[in-house]
């Protein structure tokens, strides 16, 4: 699913680099710390430039360091102005040059890629050596700085209100399946970008090309652990919350998710479950937990958690966000005995949203302080199947469905964005062969290929206030 990379360092090399920005009234801050790994210590120093402006420090005995570098007049990163700032890190050793050599230098995040992950197709070339300062290690990165906070039921962004257009995201591809090339990351972004997003839900940790591409379109993220759909009866114990085995990986997926991600300006909600039995009486303690772990390990981000048909028990004290998942308008059409055997002749009636609107007066008026994001709703739909009566499966049953949520959420002043589920269809098992699915989840915007459904355009004028002439 990813690429794999080994690297055989010789002599002192840059570890676990990391950068933390602020950013207020123009100006910024940019802290960049880690730690020096390998051979001996003596007269080391770590230089860093950003934007022009540098900054250095000798490396303490114990091989850390830590650098502040003040900018006093910086561009903000957002969706509307996705600015990315180059900044390198140094090792250099303070003596004869004849002595040293240039041994070797990283880009974006400490690995070698083809291209830096976030400053597009320019190669980071090595520094020159001085002949005070040979280089031993340089890493390379693309930062860019925002501030994004939960105030009064609200995400801002740099400050401002900011009403999340989201979509969610389930990687596949019928050319490299679940290989995320960056011809791939590259053209569904595009397709995020034209369909007005400013955001995406991701269901998963990411290859990191898709974050850096995200940071230069300007699309905020929203990334989860595994820690999903598990729902043990209220009486049962021992469960997966107990267990510290269970507990220890989610741990561990939360760490290594923040690792890859930490660095992008893009990514700015950690999720910790989605559509679990939240009312368990194990699952508070677990999942208080991986809330903690997250804020102890990067407090710059907002945490979310993501519950189905509104059933979030203690999550909103736990979370900054809350997203609600459900699918009224679908599976209660389709399992209430419609609409699962072809049957282009039967028009549904008008589309019944109250049960939805029900739900959410109950989430609204129980969690008035949290913000909420309506995520998950939709339809599946059939490429190329049209009815005029809106028949179930049809593109048009799946577009008016989408239009008639999208103006019951417009109605909830508290309800802060919108995620439909989902941007593309992708092959699914659990959906079995009905004369529709075919073991794939039609529920997409666009096809397996790419190719634009009605509801497509649904969003996207919804998303853009713009339809077509």
């Amino acid at each position: 699913h990813r690429d794999v990379t080994l690297e055989i360092l010789d002599g002192p090399c840059l570890e676990d680099v990391r950068l933390q920005t602020e950013f207020e009234g123009g100006k910024g801050r940019l802290v960049v710390s880690g730690f020096v790994a390998r051979g001996s210590l003596d007269s080391l120093h770590v230089e860093v430039d950003v934007a022009g402006t540098t900054g250095e420090s000798a490396v303490d005995s114990d091989g850390r360091f830590s650098i502040e570098v003040s900018l006093l007049e910086i561009m903000s990163w957002s969706p509307d102005t996705p600015k990315l700032h180059r900044v390198t890190v140094k090792l250099t050793a303070s003596k004869n040059p004849a002595e040293s050599c240039l041994h070797h230098g990283r880009e974006g995040g400490g690995r070698r890629l083809e291209a830096p992950p976030t400053l597009g197709n320019c190669r980071a070339e090595a520094p020159s050596p001085s002949k005070r300062c040979p280089t031993l290690d340089w890493q390379e990165f693309a930062c860019g700085f925002r501030t994004v906070e939960m105030r009064d039921g609200r995400v801002h962004l740099n400050g401002s209100p900011l009403t999340l257009r989201g979509i969610c995201y389930v990687y596949d591809s019928p050319t490299h399946g679940l290989v995320m090339t960056a011809e791939q990351v590259e053209a569904d972004v595009r397709l995020m970008k034209e369909l007005g997003c400013n955001a995406v839900r991701c269901h998963y940790p990411m290859d990191e090309r898709f974050y850096a591409a995200c940071d230069r379109a300007g699309l905020l993220v929203w990334i989860e652990p595994n820690v999903y759909c598990y729902s043990p009866p209220n009486d049962e114990t021992d469960t997966l919350f107990a267990r510290a085995e269970s507990r220890a990986a989610a741990e561990r997926m939360i760490v290594e998710m923040i690792a890859v991600a930490r660095h992008h300006p893009s990514v700015v909600i950690y999720g910790i479950g989605n559509e679990c039995n939240t009312s368990h009486p194990e699952a508070e303690p677990f999942f208080r937990r991986l809330a903690v772990r997250i804020r102890e390990i990067d407090p710059t981000r907002l945490v979310s958690y993501a519950a189905l048909y509104g059933d979030i028990g203690p999550l909103a004290d736990i979370v900054d966000v809350l997203g609600i998942n459900s699918y009224w308008g679908w599976y209660d059409r389709i399992w209430g005995g419609k609409g699962l055997e072809p049957d282009a002749d039967s028009a549904p009636e008008s589309i019944d949203l109250m049960p939805m609107r029900e739900m959410l007066d109950e989430a609204l008026d129980k969690n008035r302080g949290t913000a909420l994001l309506l995520t998950e709703f939709g339809a599946d739909s059939v490429a190329g199947f049209h009815s005029d009566r809106r028949a179930l499966w049809s593109e048009e049953y799946h577009a008016h469905l989408l239009r008639e949520i999208f103006a019951l959420a417009s109605e909830y002043p508290q309800i802060a964005g919108t995620f439909p589920f989902c941007f593309s269809d992708y092959r699914d098992p659990s959906k079995v062969h009905n004369g529709y699915w075919n073991e794939f989840n039609l529920k997409g915007l666009v096809t397996y290929e790419r190719k634009k459904k009605a509801a497509f355009r649904t969003v996207r004028d919804t998303y853009t206030g713009e339809a077509d002439g």
